[in-house]
């Protein structure tokens, strides 16, 4: 025990040197703490969720679910980006489920790719109800989206204030196969209040 508490308060003193030496102030508060990274850390290396209420990020995600699409039918679901924060879309994948027998809903394996797609036929659309913003011109094949281990990442995140709704339109013109998608996008909460502020820690 006594071996223990000395290994201890060296270890204390050693990191209280070091901070010395960089001119950095022990550590006592969440104040402190962020004075520190602030002096040691480049922006983009910092953690977002220390600070002010006001000037913190936090990572969030939304997901469009959708009933059991039929052969050649289509669906529509919303989300909307609560009162609490902004989002700033970063990424998103897919998760597909294919009805059997039973009836039976078996996860499509993306990594069991076969030359007519994983899940032939099935596309999807996305658009900003308040605007009317199309985020692409024609349906996507949700085959060319990322998998939850390999997200597709956008080339440039998009903001999304509170209380905007997104709209996506989920399409099956397979003619035999029923499928049950999901689509999650992945990016930040951000407090509006500062986000010109905030943004530039926001990295891909």
């Amino acid at each position: 025990m006594a071996y223990d508490k000395r290994n201890h308060q060296m270890e204390a003193a050693l990191k209280r040197r070091s901070l010395q030496r960089q001119g950095l102030p022990q550590v006592s508060n969440a104040a402190t703490l962020k004075q520190n990274l602030d002096k040691a850390l480049p922006a983009s290396l910092r953690p977002g969720n220390v600070g002010s209420i006001n000037r913190v990020i936090w990572p969030f995600w939304f997901t469009f679910s959708a009933p059991e699409l039929s052969p050649n039918s289509s669906s529509q679901g919303f989300t909307t980006i609560t009162q609490e924060a902004a989002f700033v879309w970063m990424s998103y994948t897919k998760s597909v489920y294919k009805k059997t027998a039973g009836p039976v809903y078996t996860y499509v394996d993306p990594d069991n790719y076969t030359s007519t797609g994983q899940v032939d036929g099935l596309k999807f659309t996305l658009r900003d109800a308040q605007s009317t913003r199309t985020f692409h011109n024609t349906p996507i094949e949700i085959d060319q989206i990322g998998n939850p281990q390999f997200p597709s990442v956008l080339p440039t995140p998009i903001l999304f204030l509170p209380n905007s709704t997104i709209e996506i339109t989920y399409q099956n013109d397979n003619a035999s196969d029923t499928y049950v998608p999901f689509i999650t996008m992945f990016g930040y909460r951000v407090r509006i209040e500062d986000a010109q502020n905030i943004l530039s820690t926001v990295v891909g």
